[in-house]
């Protein structure tokens, strides 16, 4: 463990010439043309004290206040080494290929960094040479641009230095045909092309950087391996530190399809597995999608059929994996037996689930998470390294409580770090750990919310449980889309809204309507970036992570509040628990998920101090309900109305004053 608790300014100072965060992020912003953000430097000067303390920080930085230099420029001169996580692969690429490089080039200050993604992202080289023999290793049929693809890689490998696949454009099925899928790696030692590993390169470039970049699916797949992915490291910051919660309960949870187990023992056959036996896996694969038929939402996976069908496939699986033969091609046969070997270890944990997972069958698959994933976190995490989270938006709170609670961190716990006994028959040292308590910052926004924006409740609407509420609706946003001229982002909580709403915008108005579903991510932001006129109908993917400054979004509708569903299972059993200690599922559970993605989606209007716009709710509860403070409370702070027509004025008032031209970006 590291001795957190030891401060490392002194080595620092003297590493970088007596250079501080101050005179380093001056320089970085004017080198930028950039104006002075007092919130930036209070987040750096926060950042500072939390990596050189040795103690937890959770801070909300809007959008505009220049979080990632503020964070950076601290974890550069503390002399730790540190590692920065994101959520989106889209983050960790504009953090390495801009922010790092600038920082180093304007800062004045001399830095390793390293940038890791996970053993998916790179080349495989063992794959895509078996690929090239025209035997690929996949768990799908091949696409049509294989041979094609296969080609260009073979190239790109032999000339690329990092081998991320990121930078050859390739069809998905072809990336996995050339790519180790998680838990598929038998490890550089079992593997013929393990020297020469793409992914094991830049782990040992990760090893010895000061600043490693990675996002958090990497991080917590890090935690669930007991530290086995990552080099050992002094701290970690989060950036959009509000999708963490989620990505570690996929990482410390499980998945496992009837078709996973079919493509399975295909893919046995190829190493020497008789037909006999693999056949025997595919029979208990079809007798568990039979089993899954009959069943949705939370199941026990210790009952029935259910059960048996799991307890015959562990059997049939270990039996042929057993059989697996590596005479002919070791590394293929090691893929192969580490896959068998991770959905054995999948079943076998399906067969006898803790208290606290719960199992659900969703989509045809099953799947098993942690009810909380606060325990895990605290033990793993926060007891080991000072962690830095910080995130446009955190859902509001004192504190953040409900964000960092969930998290696992103690609002109440000292900050900074405490001594930690190694025990009474143990020779080592005491020595120190950062806690679970934590510091807080809310820094304050470049924008002026009041001037530039509208937070625009149609209370005048039915509630959504009203029948007359969807026709209702799809009239305010055929109405509002038209004062906007287009221009406008509507979120859905439903897949069905954003169907019902899409047709009626195309029936009704004559701006383009981009659609989720029509084209890919990317490019529908793309159009709408480009289309000042458009209007994009989208649900919840694209409520996070949309960056679209400029005349291109002047109005932000969201259908209706963000509660979870009743009957999801995950949050059923989160509802339970919170009432078994005395709480309420709805307080503390719905309620602060609700008020997250809800300023998350709000957030996705005003991006910059030229932008005007509103973000409309189409949920009267937002100005009715007895919760509505605790939602409004996680909104930034705009004008809030309920007259239509003082809307329609204002939005008549943007869009007579745009520029010709937005941008977009994504983020």
């Amino acid at each position: 463990m590291t001795n957190v608790g030891m401060s490392p300014t002194t080595g620092s100072a003297k590493k970088h010439g007596g250079l501080d965060a101050p005179t380093v992020l001056a320089a970085a912003v004017a080198a930028l043309g950039g104006d002075d953000r007092p919130g930036q430097l209070r987040l750096a000067t926060a950042v500072a004290s939390a990596v050189g303390r040795g103690h937890h920080l959770v801070a909300e930085a809007p959008t505009g206040s220049g979080k990632g230099l503020a964070y950076l420029v601290p974890a550069v001169l503390s002399g730790r080494k540190v590692v920065v996580s994101t959520a989106t692969l889209t983050l960790q690429d504009q953090l390495w290929h801009k922010d790092l490089p600038h920082l180093r080039e304007h800062g004045g200050v001399s830095f390793s960094a390293a940038l890791l993604k996970g053993r998916s992202q790179y080349v495989c080289r063992a794959k895509l040479r078996v690929a090239l023999e025209g035997r690929p290793l996949l768990d799908d049929r091949p696409g049509p641009t294989l041979t094609r693809d296969l080609e260009r890689l073979e190239k790109f490998a032999a000339d690329s230095p990092s081998g991320d696949l990121a930078d050859v454009d390739i069809a998905d099925a072809s990336r996995r045909a050339a790519s180790c899928a998680p838990r598929e790696c038998p490890g550089a030692g079992k593997c013929s092309d393990g020297e020469a590993c793409f992914a094991e390169k830049a782990r040992e470039r990760a090893a010895s950087a000061d600043v490693l970049v990675v996002n958090h699916a990497l991080y917590c797949a890090h935690l669930a391996s007991s530290g086995n992915v990552l080099p050992e490291h002094d701290v970690v910051v989060f950036d959009e530190a509000h999708a963490l919660p989620d990505v570690a309960t996929g990482a410390f949870g499980l998945d496992l399809s009837p078709i996973g187990l079919r493509q399975l023992a295909s893919r046995l056959t190829t190493v020497g597995v008789g037909r006999g036996e693999t056949d025997l896996v595919a029979a208990a694969a079809d007798a568990l999608e039979h089993a899954l038929e009959t069943l949705d939402g939370r199941v026990d996976p210790t009952d029935g059929a259910l059960a048996a069908a799991l307890s015959s496939a562990a059997e049939r699986l270990a039996t042929a994996n057993s059989s697996i033969d590596a005479s002919e091609d070791a590394t293929a046969a090691a893929q192969v037996a580490q896959l068998a070997a991770s959905r054995l270890e999948a079943l076998r944990r399906l067969q006898s689930p803790r208290t606290d997972e719960v199992a659900w069958r969703e989509n045809g698959a099953l799947h098993l998470a942690p009810i909380s994933v606060a325990e895990a976190l605290a033990d793993r995490l926060f007891s080991k390294v000072p962690v830095v989270l910080v995130s446009a938006t955190l859902g509001g709170g004192a504190r953040f409580m409900p964000f960092a609670t969930r998290l696992g961190l103690d609002p109440d716990a000292e900050v900074g770090p405490v001594l930690i006994p190694e025990g009474p028959d143990s020779d080592e040292e005491d020595e120190y750990g950062p806690g679970l308590g934590y510091a807080d910052l809310e820094v304050e926004s470049p924008f002026d919310f009041r001037e530039q924006a509208l937070l625009y409740v149609a209370k005048h609407l039915p509630e959504p449980r009203d029948p007359k509420w969807a026709e209702a609706a799809a009239e305010e946003v055929c109405s509002l889309v038209a004062a906007a001229g287009g221009r406008a982002l509507v979120l859905c909580t439903s897949r069905a809204a954003v169907t019902r709403l899409s047709l009626v915008l195309r029936e009704r108005g004559d701006h383009p309507i981009l659609v989720q579903g029509e084209g890919s991510r990317s490019a529908l932001l793309q159009q709408f970036g480009a289309d000042e006129r458009s209007c994009l109908v989208a649900t919840r993917s694209f409520w996070m992570g949309v960056d679209v400054p400029g005349p291109s979004c002047v109005l932000v509708v969201i259908d209706r509040l963000p509660f979870t569903r009743p009957d999801d299972p995950l949050a059923m059993a989160r509802r339970e628990a919170a009432e078994r200690t005395g709480g309420s599922g709805f307080r503390d559970v719905d309620l602060p998920a609700a008020a997250l993605v809800l300023a998350q989606g709000a957030g996705r209007l005003i991006r910059s101090r030229q932008d005007r716009g509103v973000v409309a709710v189409l949920d009267r509860r937002l100005a009715t309900a007895g919760y509505r403070d605790t939602l409004l409370d996680a909104l930034p702070p705009m004008r809030r109305v309920v007259d239509p027509a003082v809307v329609h004025a204002f939005l008549a008032d943007v869009t007579t004053s745009v520029p010709e031209h937005g941008q977009v970006q994504t983020r």
